[in-house]
This record gives C-alpha cells, sequence and structure tokens, in this order.
C-alpha cells in the first residue's frame, strides 16, 4: 500500500521528500527503503534536491501495487495476490475460495507450471504473459455458470480490439483470436457446495499471450499461437492491460447480473471471428462439418450443416477452417 501511494504521488510531477513524508506519515529511512526497492524491481524513480522525486519510467510488472495504482473499478480487482510461479491459478484460487474470498479477488502468476484449458493440461505459460483467475459469486443457478465465458470473451476482445487496436476477435466458446491463431483463452470453473449442490462461486481462468519471447513459444504451438508483441512489434505494459481489462470485465458482469446477457452477445456478435466461417465441430465424439451463422440469445453456436439444416452446438471445440 505504501509503494502504491509513493507512486500516485509521484506520477504525474515532482514531489518533495518533506510532502512525501507527510503524506505518507512514514520516516525518512522508511521511504529510503521504498524507494530502493521500487528501483529494484525496475522502476525509474529521478530526484532533484529542490523538486523531489519523480517517476519516469514503469516496468513491466503485475504486483498489485501497481495493477492498482490507476484502477477504476468498484469490485472486481479489490483483492489482488501476485506469485512468481503457481502450478495453476485457478487451483489456487479454489483454496481462497474455501477461505471464503470476497467476490472481485484476482489470482495472478507470472508463470504457471500446469497451467490448463478446456483441452489441454499443461498448457505453455511462460514468463511475459497475463494468468489470472477471478473469483465470481454469482446469485444464479449453476447452469446460468457457462455464461461467463462469453462474457469474459468479450471482455478480452473489446480490452484488445476497441482500446489497444489490436485485431483480436473471439473464437466460439473459450479462444481470442488474431487472423487464425489463440492469444488468448478461458477456462471457466463452477465451485459447488458439497452438500447442497448450489453455485457457491465460479473461477474464470485467463490467459493472454503479451510479451512472451517466440523462443518460449514450443515449435508445435508456433503455427496456433500468438503473442501481442509479435502482431503489433511492440512491448506493451501487461498491468496498462489488466487494469483496461478489469474495468470492463466489471461492466460487463454487472449486465450479466442485471439479466441483460442479450447486450453482451450482442457484442460477442461484433467482435467475432467464428461467425460467415467454415468449421469444425468436434461434439460427444463426432466431427461436424458446417458453416458458423452466429450464436443464440443464451450464447450457443448455431452453424448450418451440408444438407442446409441448423444445428445448435452447446458444447464442443470448434476449429476454424481457413
Amino acid at each position: 500500500m505504501i509503494r502504491k501511494k509513493i507512486l500516485k504521488n509521484i506520477e504525474d510531477t515532482y514531489t518533495t521528500e518533506q510532502e512525501l513524508l507527510k503524506s505518507l506519515d512514514i520516516t525518512h529511512e522508511k521511504l529510503k527503503e521504498h524507494i530502493l526497492k521500487l528501483k529494484d524491481v525496475g522502476y525509474k524513480i529521478v530526484y532533484d534536491e529542490e523538486k523531489g522525486y519523480k517517476l519516469q519510467e514503469t516496468p513491466d510488472i503485475l504486483a498489485p501495487y501497481e495493477i492498482s495504482r490507476g484502477l477504476k473499478t468498484e469490485k472486481i480487482g479489490n483483492s489482488i495476490h501476485f506469485y512468481d510461479e503457481l502450478e495453476s491459478t485457478n487451483d489456487t484460487a479454489k483454496k481462497f475460495v474455501k477461505e471464503d474470498a470476497k467476490e472481485g479477488t484476482v489470482i495472478i502468476a507470472e508463470k504457471q507450471t500446469a497451467g490448463r484449458t478446456r483441452k489441454y493440461d499443461g498448457w505453455v505459460s511462460p514468463e511475459g504473459g497475463i494468468y489470472m483467475t477471478i473469483i465470481l459469486r454469482p446469485d444464479v443457478p449453476l447452469i446460468e455458470a457457462s455464461k461467463l465465458t462469453i462474457v469474459t470473451g468479450v471482455a478480452i476482445a473489446k480490452t484488445l480490439h476497441d482500446k489497444f487496436g489490436i485485431n483480436a476477435g473471439i473464437k466460439w466458446p473459450n479462444d481470442i483470436l488474431i487472423d487464425d491463431k489463440k492469444i488468448a483463452g478461458i477456462l471457466t470453473e463452477a465451485v459447488t457446495n458439497y452438500s447442497t449442490s448450489e453455485l457457491e462461486a465460479v473461477l474464470v481462468g485467463i490467459g493472454i499471450d503479451v510479451n512472451i519471447e517466440d523462443e518460449d513459444i514450443p515449435e508445435e504451438l508456433q503455427d496456433v499461437a500468438t503473442t501481442v508483441k509479435k502482431e503489433i512489434n511492440e512491448e506493451l505494459k501487461r498491468a496498462d492491460i489488466l487494469r483496461v481489462f478489469l474495468y470492463i470485465f466489471e461492466e460487463l458482469y454487472e449486465e450479466f447480473n442485471k439479466g441483460n446477457f442479450k447486450y453482451i452477445v450482442s457484442e460477442w456478435r461484433r467482435l467475432s471471428s467464428t461467425t460467415g466461417n467454415r468449421v469444425k465441430v468436434y461434439k460427444n465424439g463426432r466431427v461436424l462439418f458446417a458453416d458458423a451463422v452466429g450464436i443464440t440469445n443464451e450464447g450457443i453456436l448455431i452453424v448450418e450443416k451440408d444438407d442446409g439444416k441448423l444445428e445448435k452446438i452447446t458444447s464442443g471445440e470448434v476449429e476454424i477452417l481457413k
């Protein structure tokens, strides 16, 4: 909290040491200690004997005090827990749920050693990405929890496409693509009460490939995965992306809680990479080739088969054919 306050005080203008000491109510020694620790993790802070301290450059880190600096949400991100390494942020979030963590708690890892997707265990999660889980406690029936995958996909796509100008689109049900390469994925898991089987929490797991180096992506994934850095030839600060995402996600989550899922679906349609494409659907042990024509107001994929008949896809994996 102290480091967040220091950064807030010096981010826009020079602030004298006396002003900082008064504002923070700490000793000269403590201030020096915190300034040194901020410099150690990459903050470039300049000092002028007359004018004081000023933040000149921010590192690409996901420390809670960096993310919360400028975060404009009311609930999502009210508690942020950061780890250098985890097996899986979703698995760690389950422990937080057992400890009655409040809604909006966010678990973040610099890297995961056993990250998961709907299709794979051990998905690669090297340093430079955003790997996180948001703990939600919606007051909805268990069957409605899967809609939060749609909510999250729209929030990621809106963040990358609308706010950062990255040509990202949504592949039903849980991937974000640039052209035909995956840049982000979602794994939504429901936690139910053991005795009543009622919904206790929803874990929204998210992975976004931001500043990952090419050599850290396994050769077998080079043709199916990409990164923000590779696509725009520029490194973006992950905390900047995360602050925007959490704000947009909270707005959409509020619409979901108000029962306005139709609006979220309309945004999905606008940002879809699926609709209008030939697709290969893997469903219940069978493979279906069809044309993706849209989704229902409940988020169910609609495809048109070669015989002209429409079919609703409620679950399964979809591959967009080139």
